[in-house]
């Protein structure tokens, strides 16, 4: 290889960029892969509380702060987080299968598994898997 040439790898990556954000007050993450924008304020038709799309719950805790927007096969639309907003790299070696505990009691279909993100657990979503049914 010449001297200051890029190197090119066949290795898979050893981070995954990662949206982190609360859902009420339970930590979450969606891969940022999937997120096209964030905004302060709902400006999209289709919409959805965190808290209730992720969690399942019939009471908001905390209302959204934010808006993170993602795409599904009918267009644009905006996730209502609480909280700030962060993007991390963090590294492959710091996301886990869930526990078959959680995965036997939890309701949310997209919930995949969990991510050790900033010294803090958080439950990892699948931002493809999750549809604005439960509308605000």
């Amino acid at each position: 290889m010449v001297n200051g040439a890029p190197k090119h790898s066949s290795d898979p990556p050893s981070h995954v960029a990662l949206v982190l954000f609360s859902a009420g007050k339970t930590l979450a993450a969606i891969e940022a892969r999937h997120i096209t924008g964030l905004a302060n304020i709902a400006r999209l038709p289709r919409c959805a509380n965190a808290e209730r799309l992720l969690l399942n719950t019939q009471l908001i805790s905390i209302a959204p702060t934010h808006w993170l927007t993602l795409q599904d096969a009918d267009g644009a639309w905006q996730l209502g987080v609480s909280g700030e907003v962060v993007l991390a790299h963090t590294p492959i070696v710091e996301l886990f299968p869930l526990p078959a505990l959680i995965a036997a009691r939890h309701a949310s279909p997209a919930l995949r598994g969990l991510a050790l993100a900033n010294q803090t657990v958080r439950l990892l979503f699948d931002g493809a898997a999750l549809k604005p049914d439960l509308t605000l």
